[in-house]
């Protein structure tokens, strides 16, 4: 869950450009929320509350604004608040909200019912985060209910980092991992059931966890990069590629994932000829086989993530096809 903290959303010194920016920026992260089933929740007055002098959200549109903004981004905003929840609404209130004064990042005193859900909905072991305009930060939070901690996202990247930091939250245990990942990992396709099979790993998945999380991140935060981003660059933003059609071959790819702190390599050509090791290695995406013969090395001598590029039947996303002790070589 996350919850806009409405006292960001104060532009009384902002010109119609910088407000517009914001607004855009908070309708893309509600946009991608909805997409991935997270929920997004206001304030009872956040349609009602000051933003620019005595202004509402609403008022910043009216002929007395005295900024002219976008006719687009009120049709947007209307779209998204018409149907936006509200945590007041909520069956099961968490202990501790009747008293909104919140200490945030050490600053004490604040009356913020907005971070103060998020606050004791964390104390209660529910995921909950605040959208915030500000600097994405992860902030000790305190009440006289108790102390957590609160992340304030403002971007894609901070939205994942909550998300991962949520498997370990809920226990760190393989059931945490499938719950989440759809949201900590959202830019890998996982084939069903192979996350369930992490629990097969050798020593278990409570051995392996760490490497695990670490190839999904690597994975999820670089692994269309690395196929499709034309030589020579090993890093992202190293240089403009000499030529921008050319496609990196396996043994740029490898260097790439090793500069992203993984060992990650295809088979051997012998395991594609080989029929048992091949099919293997096989999986679909709805009617399409892929032959997942990439793999992060989780320990040097067992211990397996098969993974396939990305292709368009899983959204230009990386495959994550088996996860498995060691699969059999010919």
């Amino acid at each position: 869950m996350f919850v806009i903290n409405g006292a960001d959303w104060d532009f009384a010194t902002l010109t119609a450009d910088q407000i517009e920016k914001l607004l855009d920026q908070a309708l893309s992260f509600v946009d991608v929320s909805r997409s991935r089933g997270e929920d997004v929740v206001i304030g009872d007055d956040f349609q009602t509350r000051a933003m620019h002098g005595t202004l509402s959200i609403w008022d910043l549109f009216g002929s007395q604004s005295p900024v002219h903004l976008r006719r687009e981004l009120l049709q947007e905003l209307t779209a998204w608040l018409a149907t936006a929840r509200r945590y007041a609404d909520a069956p099961d209130w968490p202990d501790g909200i009747d008293d909104s004064m919140i200490s945030i990042g050490g600053v004490p005193g604040l009356d913020n019912p907005d971070v103060t859900w998020a606050h004791c909905c964390m104390l209660a072991g529910q995921s909950a985060a605040c959208f915030t305009f500000g600097e994405s930060v992860v902030a000790e939070t305190k009440t006289g209910f108790g102390t957590t901690r609160v992340h304030f996202v403002a971007d894609e990247t901070n939205r994942t980092r909550f998300w991962r930091e949520m498997i370990v939250f809920h226990g760190d245990s393989l059931e945490s991992l499938i719950r989440h990942a759809s949201h900590a990992y959202p830019r890998l396709y996982f084939v069903e059931g192979t996350l369930q099979h992490a629990g097969q790993l050798g020593g278990g998945y409570i051995a392996s966890k760490s490497s695990v999380q670490r190839a999904l991140s690597t994975l999820d935060d670089w692994g269309e990069w690395a196929f499709t981003w034309p030589p020579p660059s090993l890093r992202p933003n190293e240089g403009e590629p000499l030529n921008a059609n050319e496609r990196p071959n396996n043994q740029v790819v490898r260097d790439r994932f090793t500069g992203f702190g993984i060992d990650a390599a295809p088979e051997n050509p012998n395991v594609r000829n080989h029929l048992a090791s091949r099919q293997a290695r096989e999986a679909f995406v709805g009617t399409r086989r892929l032959y997942c013969e990439w793999h992060v090395k989780l320990e040097p001598h067992r211990n397996r993530i098969h993974f396939h590029p990305p292709v368009l039947e899983s959204d230009q996303k990386v495959v994550i096809g088996m996860i498995h002790e060691h699969l059999p070589l010919p």
